[in-house]
């Protein structure tokens, strides 16, 4: 036994297995690693997800479950541009909490201010296919708004007495005893001209559906007085431009005077003769509508071009679109640079100097006059200091009407700057009530930048070879803004047929042009209401709750009118809505009865329709 060993201990064996080296399992694990790999890499070009997925998209989603790529991005996720490059396909940046705000409260500096919150905070996918998107838990509302419809305010319109008038004179106690005299039954009285459509809300009045049967004798409301020859467009000559619907034998022409035996509802000579005496006679007012209407066609005509940009454009147009906007940004961050070193009221006063400028560059006299004018004001302004408040509102309208009337002078009078004064146009209407120019412009430049991300998230797409999204998912946006559109140019081409003003006019002139229109428009103020020499524009059809979605139809079925709408039968006035408020929304929507939560009436979007 060798020296130091105790009794018992085994001697060395031949067959003892020998230790493993530290690296023996590297090599097989590589092996199976390698192996897991390639076939996750072929499960993935077969386009299996389900290893990576935390559970089934939602149906909606379905098509493309198996292409991550169309709505996750490396180290970002889920980001906003994908959402709306399908859901908003036209830019108009309606899904962002900005457009929440500015359509809840109606002031841009609010909604410049407003927080981004991300699609995916709301709308979470990968929860079964049965789940809908668009469901959003009511405590997502709550965290900004009251927790339950027993909280909720008073309907504002109702709270702060803000009901537009609806530009028409009516009397529903008049009209109810007219019915009930003709037999009907008092229960119908509503129903008669508010007509619940099948599946939404009431159909809007018509005319020649609802009151011409009462109203109309044989076609006609009867008749318009002899007025002067030379203060209308004779029957004749407006015949000979095209367009217009009546009959010469409707008028008689004596002693340097007309009258018109036939009367209907719209009639073209009346109502053309009506927008060429408000153009002479309130030239501020017509310019006022003609620049909205210009500007409003200008914005619709724009989201229009953009309403179908990134599905039906290939990659050179993409790029040509990215330099466009890079180019287009470059330009608003130099004139922001330039307001940022204006000082006092002067920033102000920018766009008076630029319109002025204008002025001063046309053909016309009367609007270089008018343009030196301005400009002198504006030079006196420069060195006061800055105003502590806003200009009333009457003063800042009047202001905006001056500024509108110079730039249809000389869009009239120099065709070739018509550019320039579109331009200064849209800017003057964007400008809201309290906000400067660098806050407007500030608003353009994070829209463009908005825009251009997603045009370059869109090349960055078709560079890694996903398709674009389909182009039916445009259809009904762009079906919205060309009727919109077809509207806005409809009414313009109205308002530019009327003749200009030859001069200025005299006090005797005016008084007798001004008999002329109330001859004119006598049937038609016994319903529509005066605004100054013209007519105030109709809202008898828009719905009252602006910020809501409210359908009659499901509500009929449940209750008369006079439920909600108690004492409607004695009222007297067009804007009276008889309305009991939230309070009738309670006795209905509470928990164990209809449902209570927010997305019963609300929509955190805005609606498509421009």
């Amino acid at each position: 036994m060798p020296r130091g060993v105790s009794w018992g201990t085994p001697g060395r064996s031949e067959s003892y297995t020998p230790l493993r080296g530290k690296w023996a399992f590297v090599l097989p694990a590589l092996v199976l690693g390698g192996a897991a790999l390639a076939g996750l890499l072929l499960l993935h070009a077969l386009g299996w997800r389900g290893s990576a997925s935390p559970g089934a998209v939602a149906s909606a989603h379905a098509a493309f479950e198996s292409r991550c790529e169309e709505c996750h991005t490396a180290r970002a996720g889920v980001v906003d541009v994908r959402c709306q490059r399908c859901h908003d396909p036209s830019g108009a940046g309606r899904l962002t909490n900005a457009a929440h705000v500015l359509v809840g409260s109606g002031d841009a500096r609010k909604a410049a201010a407003a927080p981004a919150v991300a699609c995916a905070h709301c709308h979470v996918d990968h929860r079964g296919r049965d789940r809908r998107l668009a469901e959003v838990d009511t405590r997502q509302c709550s965290a900004c708004h009251f927790r339950s419809l027993s909280s909720h305010p008073e309907f504002a319109l109702l709270r702060t007495a803000s009901l537009e008038a609806p530009g028409i004179k009516f009397s529903h106690e008049r009209h109810v005893k007219e019915f009930l005299k003709r037999g009907g039954a008092e229960k119908d009285a509503c129903l008669k001209c508010h007509e619940p459509l099948p599946r939404g809300d009431i159909e809007p009045i018509v005319f020649d559906r609802h009151c011409a049967s009462c109203h109309a004798k044989d076609g006609s409301l009867g008749l318009v007085e002899p007025v002067p020859q030379e203060d209308v467009v004779l029957p004749a000559d407006l015949l000979a431009r095209g367009g217009y619907n009546f009959r010469l034998e409707e008028f008689d022409t004596s002693r340097g005077r007309i009258a018109k035996a036939t009367l209907r509802h719209k009639d073209d000579w009346v109502l053309f003769n009506l927008r060429k005496l408000r153009r002479e006679l309130d030239p501020a007012g017509f310019a006022a509508e003609r620049g909205a209407l210009q500007s409003r066609e200008a914005q619709l005509r724009r989201r229009l071009a953009l309403a179908a940009p990134l599905a039906g454009l290939d990659l050179e147009a993409l790029r040509a679109r990215e330099q466009a906007l890079a180019a287009e940004l470059a330009g608003l961050e130099t004139r922001l640079a330039a307001q940022a070193r204006a000082f006092g009221p002067a920033s102000g006063l920018d766009r008076v100097a630029e319109i002025a400028a204008a002025a001063a560059a046309s053909a016309d006299a009367t609007a270089r006059d008018e343009g030196q004018r301005l400009e002198a004001q504006a030079q006196a302004l420069r060195p006061l200091s800055a105003p502590a408040a806003a200009l009333p509102a009457a003063d800042r309208e009047a202001r905006r009407k001056e500024l509108l009337t110079l730039l249809d002078a000389i869009e009239a009078a120099d065709p070739e700057l018509a550019p320039r004064a579109e331009d200064l146009r849209r800017r003057l209407l964007a400008l809201s009530a309290g906000e400067s120019p660098a806050e407007l412009l500030a608003r353009v430049r994070d829209q463009r930048a908005a825009e251009r991300a997603r045009v370059e998230d869109e090349i960055a797409l078709r560079a890694s070879g996903v398709q674009p999204p389909p182009m039916a998912l445009l259809a009904g946006e762009q079906r919205a803004l060309r009727d919109a559109l077809a509207a806005v140019q409809d009414r313009l081409a109205l308002l530019s047929d009327a003749p200009e003003r030859a001069g200025p006019l005299g006090d005797e002139l005016v008084r007798r042009k001004r008999e002329t229109l109330e001859v004119l428009s006598a049937a038609c103020r016994k319903c529509h209401v005066p605004a100054g020499v013209a007519l105030a524009p109709l809202s008898v059809a828009r719905p009252r709750l602006v910020r809501a979605s409210f359908a009659h139809a499901p509500h009929l079925l449940q209750a008369e009118c006079a439920r909600c709408h108690a004492g409607v039968e004695q009222s007297k006035e067009a804007a009276e809505l008889s309305f009991k408020g939230i309070a009738s929304c309670r006795e209905c929507h509470r928990p164990g009865a209809a449902r209570a939560d927010c997305q019963v009436c609300h929509r955190y979007h805005p609606r498509v329709t421009p």
